[in-house]
């Protein structure tokens, strides 16, 4: 969707270990492509909004892990890049607000698998006997409106392929 970036700005929150592991990964894998990953960690959400400054001084693109601390003031990061109008690729559909696109596990088929296990618990089933679920594929979303505003043409296969498509 955007082919001229070449630097991706990692944002997450310094305190959430799982956000740790994620940035980890993603580097590697953007690494492989050729890409630059650049790393910006927050201790919490008061200093999003100036990372967010600093970071798209930067960086081409902004990436968001599935993070608590982002999520639950993700309106900051969108807005602290109003001006610079980056690109955000966030990891989860809470952040659909501000993000140009995502590939999310769906959040009504994790919950579908959540009340599986605990019917099994209900049952009699040792939680400890109970195996853990991984989702390792989801689904495309595409802000189609928010592509506009940043003047990105998707394709129309593109769009034909998402799981949903913002208009």
């Amino acid at each position: 969707l955007t082919p001229n970036v070449k630097t991706i700005g990692a944002l997450y929150s310094s305190s959430e270990d799982n956000s740790k592991t994620q940035v980890e990964e993603f580097k590697a894998y953007a690494e492989k492509a050729g890409l630059t990953v650049e790393t910006f960690a927050v201790p919490s959400t008061n200093e999003i909004a100036s990372t967010v400054n600093v970071m798209t001084s930067k960086v081409d693109a902004i990436w968001v892990p599935i993070d608590n601390t982002i999520a639950s003031a993700f309106s900051t990061v969108v807005s602290s890049n109003q001006t610079a109008k980056k690109p955000i690729y966030p990891s989860a559909t809470a952040m659909e607000a501000g993000g140009l696109a995502s590939v999310v596990v769906d959040q009504h088929d994790l919950g579908v698998a959540t009340g599986k296990m605990i019917a099994k618990v209900l049952k009699g089933e040792k939680p400890a006997d109970t195996p853990v679920n991984v989702f390792s594929t989801g689904k495309s979303v595409i802000n189609k409106k928010l592509a506009q505003e940043l003047g990105i043409t998707i394709p129309e296969s593109v769009l034909k392929e998402a799981g949903q498509v913002i208009e």
